[in-house]
């Protein structure tokens, strides 16, 4: 029985490849009336570099060209004036009004 059984299994694995025709022992021809495309130099020649870019102002370490007017950095607000914007912030005040208490505290020469 299992003699009958590995035999039955040996042709139903092999019935497969007797079912294609061309592929046991021949080679595949092409279709009739296709070219046969050549496959030599498929691959394009590399592009050359690209050019480099211009140098607009040079690094940023160099420095400032003659007669050029560098101005002083600025302080946005004193010290005075971000302790009054908080306090009127503490005290519930918010825009026109909090604008008004800012210059009435931080008037300038009462410190």
């Amino acid at each position: 029985m299992r003699a009958v059984l590995g035999a039955f299994l040996a042709v139903m694995g092999l019935a497969p490849a007797w079912a294609q025709p061309g592929t046991v022992g021949t080679t595949i021809n092409p279709p009739v009336g296709l070219p046969i495309p050549q496959l030599q130099n498929r691959i394009p020649a590399p592009l050359p570099p690209p050019p480099q870019p211009p140098v607009i102002n040079g690094p940023l370490s160099q420095a400032p060209q003659p007669r050029v007017y560098q101005t002083p950095q600025m302080t946005s607000s004193s010290p005075k004036q971000l302790g009054c914007l908080r306090e009127g912030r503490k005290q519930g005040l918010r825009g026109k009004k909090l604008d008004a208490y800012t210059r009435e505290c931080a008037k300038p020469g009462e410190e």
